[in-house]
């Protein structure tokens, strides 16, 4: 399976700005680059304009770059059968820039729903820029922002070197209180340690990581934010120490998909399921992949707990949906 990235981030958050900084880098070496707004600022001199023969562009840093044409399946599966043909260089990775816009969701479920693209590629993470300076008041004003913020695995807090200290800080505190899960890093000017950002050797089934709770901002967070306010969505974990059945798994996710439905941003987690072994369980909207079998030698720590993100969903649902795998709400 090849891992697969999504890049996303507000309009204006300073994702192309990074990407054109990352894919100079050597830690981008090996990796296909899908831009799905062809000719943004800062990349257009690097792809190769639509209807052209080539429609992939190897850089000296020996990652591709090429724009996204027609649907995200028949880009990856042209990027891919050209690479098994050999008639580009073989990837390793790939990481996908998304518009300012977009719902994560939507593409997570078409990597899940697609059967081609579900045999060979699989999500190591998503990946939201959030703007220092303006991030704040955006993550208040716009929906959209807030569920990418919501649904990430790593968050990069860009434009720091245009932020004072103050700004900064505010900033920190709005990712945290949206999503303290994810691992938080800096970038002045789009500078950023691509080999860390893509570094999946921490990851177990679909961008678990072995340490949820971990930030690459150097500080030891405590968290004490269980609601979320902007736009009603709120962030829980599941605690369930316990095996869960089959049958409970299954009621489990009916009970999520008919009840939470759309509004069920993302859910990710381990549980310790029949056979005794730990899997990861992945969910969003709803779509849920099959529980995918992890080492025995996963942290005893980590088995158990599930992380559930949700818009406009009542305290009354979070507790029916923990009662129903044997589970305790703790907070976020």
């Amino acid at each position: 399976m090849i891992p697969l990235f999504l890049l996303t981030g507000f309009l204006g958050s300073g994702k192309t700005t990074l990407l054109s900084r990352l894919i100079r880098s050597d830690g981008f070496r090996d990796t296909a680059v899908i831009i799905n707004e062809f000719g943004a600022v800062g990349l257009d001199h690097v792809l190769v304009a639509k209807g052209e023969e080539s429609r992939a562009l190897l850089l000296d840093s020996g990652c591709l770059c090429c724009a996204m044409d027609g649907s995200l399946a028949t880009t990856l599966e042209r990027l891919y059968y050209d690479r098994e043909r050999g008639e580009i260089p073989r990837f390793d990775r790939v990481v996908i820039e998304t518009s300012g816009l977009a719902e994560p969701g939507l593409i997570v479920n078409a990597l899940h729903i697609d059967r081609f693209m579900a045999r060979r590629f699989s999500l190591a993470g998503i990946i939201v820029t959030v703007d220092a300076v303006f991030g704040p008041r955006q993550l208040q004003e716009f929906v959209e922002a807030s569920v990418q913020l919501a649904m990430a695995d790593r968050v990069i807090l860009t434009k720091i070197d245009l932020a004072d200290a103050d700004l900064r800080e505010q900033a920190r505190s709005a990712i945290r209180a949206l999503n303290p899960h994810a691992s938080l890093f800096e970038a002045a000017g789009g500078n950023l340690d691509a080999a860390r950002l893509l570094d999946t050797s921490g990851l177990r089934g679909d961008g678990l990581a072995d340490t949820p709770h971990g930030h690459e901002d150097g500080h030891d967070h405590h968290h004490e934010h269980d609601h979320i306010h902007a736009h009603g969505i709120a962030a829980r974990v599941l605690h369930c120490p316990q095996t869960v059945s089959w049958t409970s798994y299954a009621d489990w996710v009916r009970f999520l998909q008919s009840g939470l439905g759309s509004r069920l941003l993302r859910l990710k987690g381990i549980l310790r399921l029949e056979d005794g072994q730990p899997h990861a369980v992945h969910g969003v909207q709803h779509l849920f992949s099959p529980p995918e079998t992890l080492s025995a030698a996963t942290p005893s720590e980590i088995i158990g707990n599930v992380v559930l993100i949700a818009r406009d969903v009542g305290d009354d649902e979070i507790q029916a949906a923990a009662q129903l795998i044997g589970a305790a709400v703790i907070r976020a």
